[in-house]
């Protein structure tokens, strides 16, 4: 039984994780059945003549260049709006107010340790598996008491530097936590708890 409830809880995390991915599939696949159903319902076309169709279409390497070039298009598009889309973090990083980034810093660091505190407590079916994610615990412990230091005390390079530099949040790591959902778990976290963590632990 505990099995199963692991192995549901492992898939709903995915779920939320990659819910996007999740989202576009549900929205094509509604997309498709709407046209089958429409097809159906006023001209009587049913997936066997859909599939006719298809079936009826010749393939030659004019048509195959064609879908290539169109599938380069779109990664070309994509890619484009997605680079503009990264200028614009990193400048909205640099305008970011101080307080700002270190509430994220230090929200930041709490979400990947309690994610490594999860990875522990799982399920392990072979004592081997449990030693390697106990020493994986610890060694999250130790980074991120070394990391949550500089929330508090920093050397003169890095008082040199821009703060969300120093403060460093890995986007796409941070952005995974908190689909997982650990934001929630720290609605009253504060600066002061990171401290005793680092300092009275």
């Amino acid at each position: 039984m505990t099995k199963i409830i692991g192995s549901w809880r492992w898939v709903f995390s995915q779920v939320r994780l990659h819910y996007e991915v999740v989202g576009i599939i549900a929205l094509v696949s509604l997309l498709v059945m709407g046209v089958v159903d429409f097809g159906y319902f006023f001209y009587g076309v049913d997936i066997l003549w859909w599939r006719s169709i298809v079936m009826q279409e010749k393939i030659t390497p004019l048509t195959v260049m064609f879908h290539l070039a169109g599938v380069k298009v779109a990664l070309i598009l994509g890619l484009t709006l997605w680079s503009y889309t990264r200028e614009g973090e990193k400048t909205d990083a640099q305008d970011m107010p101080i307080s700002y980034v270190r509430r994220r810093y230090g929200r930041f660091l709490m979400m990947r340790l309690l994610a490594s505190l999860d990875d522990l407590v799982l399920l392990h079916p072979r004592l081997e598996d449990y030693l390697q994610r106990h020493k994986d615990f610890c060694e999250a412990v130790e980074l991120f008491r070394w990391e949550a230091r500089k929330l508090f005390e920093r050397s003169d390079l890095q008082l040199s530097l821009p703060l969300h530099e120093v403060l460093l949040v890995r986007d796409q790591q941070e952005e995974e936590l908190l689909r997982r959902g650990y934001d929630e778990q720290l609605l009253q976290l504060r600066e002061l708890d990171i401290h005793k963590l680092v300092f009275q632990s």
